[in-house]
């Protein structure tokens, strides 16, 4: 069965930015859809976030959603030897730890990844990143691309992807996942 699971990143709910809506539109294209609520999400820890991932037991036909610091928890998944997903797509990935946000992050961050590991997966990765992320070095951003060999789908001026943003519906993510 197609799968999807939609992981929110720090601070955020299952019910915000474009994640329902996302949600539905997978559900109507035939896709089964779980977006959870990840744990302690004002102060997250990859340990608890891996092991929100870990119990939903992605497998070969399941496609990986993540926005923002979700996507440090994708990378650290796919760097398991029993890791399983169909596709990765990480919309505003970035794979260094930011100062000003050191306390928040770090656990996700501090071993760095292992990028030939995810290489290794095989496992087709979509990044998203935008121009004028305001967090979001896109230089940087595009070299963590090459790093896992993932294909890189630049949008122009779309701030961090939320709602804010004007990033409430997401058709694009649509498209990769189909």
């Amino acid at each position: 069965m197609k799968r999807a699971i939609i992981i929110h990143g720090w601070e955020g709910t299952p019910h915000n930015e474009w994640m329902p809506w996302l949600g539905s539109a997978l559900e109507k294209a035939g896709y089964s859809v779980e977006i959870p609520q990840m744990p302690n999400t004002k102060s997250p820890k990859l340990h608890e976030w891996m092991e929100t991932l870990l119990m939903l037991g992605p497998d070969e036909d399941t496609v990986l959603i993540g926005h923002s610091l979700a996507n440090a928890l994708i990378m650290k998944y796919l760097e398991k030897p029993n890791a399983k997903a169909k596709k990765a797509i990480m919309v505003a990935a970035w794979d260094w730890l930011m100062e000003d946000v050191r306390e928040f992050h770090e656990t996700f961050f501090e071993t760095g990844f292992d990028y030939a590991a995810i290489k290794k997966k095989q496992v087709p990765v979509v990044i998203v990143n935008s121009t004028n992320d305001p967090w979001i070095d896109f230089e940087k951003a595009k070299k963590l691309a090459d790093k896992i060999s993932a294909q890189l789908i630049t949008v122009e001026n779309a701030g961090h992807f939320m709602e804010r943003d004007g990033y409430k519906e997401f058709p694009l993510l649509v498209e990769i996942v189909k």
